[in-house]
């Protein structure tokens, strides 16, 4: 599972490795999700995150070793409004109808155009400017896609057994039950609502060779995305004349 893979190339989570399968454990009767196994309820958890209509993702995670900032939020229709920042910048991103709007400061365009000609100039040209990027880019609109990455966090039955029950604690001020699974040196923990749906509101992967934390919010909030003014975008969807 990947909520924290697919937030960048489509990022978010060789993580999420919960399931089904069940898991006999002994506890007492106020614990949350009796008579469940810890499998059951990251499946339940799973599905009623993927059910949503919208959400809140935000947090630290790591792509391709280097760290990675983003704070979204999207919706089943792909509304989408965030803010992704990595080491050499930021950037905001808007998807809104079929289009996404991105708007990066110079660093953010000079790590996006490494090895293209006119680096420099075309970061410096890009900075602070809105602009419409190509559908299907991996590196934007995957983060606004929220039912594609909650499918990877179910996609991959053989990492969805062998999760165990941990504490009862709070966050963001709801109660939730940590679910742990340790795989050699890594440790997933998903942390799932106690009250109402049990949704996910963490997702914490320590050790391995992808470390982050990822917390889920603002379910069922509508998402207002709105497209920027035509007159401040500039259209990378469509080659650009060269310079003579």
């Amino acid at each position: 599972m990947t909520v924290l893979r697919t937030l960048t190339a489509s990022v978010v989570c060789a993580s999420v490795a919960v399931g089904i399968a069940g898991c006999s454990e002994q506890e007492s009767s106020d614990r949350p999700f009796q008579g469940q196994s810890a499998d059951q309820v990251a499946a339940k958890a799973v599905a009623a995150t993927r059910d949503a209509t919208s959400l809140r993702l935000a947090g630290k995670v790591s792509a391709n070793g280097q760290p990675l900032t983003v704070d979204f939020h999207v919706d089943t229709e792909k509304n989408c409004k965030g803010r992704m920042t990595v080491d050499q910048g930021s950037a905001e991103v808007i998807h809104a109808g079929q289009a996404t709007y991105v708007k990066g400061d110079k660093g953010f365009w000079a790590n996006a155009s490494q090895n293209s000609a006119g680096q420099e100039k075309q970061a410096q040209a890009l900075s602070g400017r809105w602009v419409k990027v190509p559908v299907g880019d991996a590196h934007t609109t995957g983060l606004c896609d929220k039912q594609g990455f909650l499918a990877d966090m179910d996609s991959d039955k053989s990492e969805r057994k062998g999760m165990t029950k941990g504490e009862v604690t709070t966050v963001d001020g709801r109660k939730a039950m940590a679910l742990r699974k340790k795989n050699g040196g890594e440790t997933i923990t998903l942390y799932v609502a106690t009250e109402g749906k049990p949704y996910i509101l963490k997702l914490v992967q320590s050790g391995g060779r992808n470390p982050g934390t990822v917390l889920f919010s603002d379910y069922e909030k509508p998402v207002r995305a709105t497209p920027p003014p035509a007159g401040q975008v500039i259209d990378g969807t469509k080659p650009r004349p060269s310079a003579p």
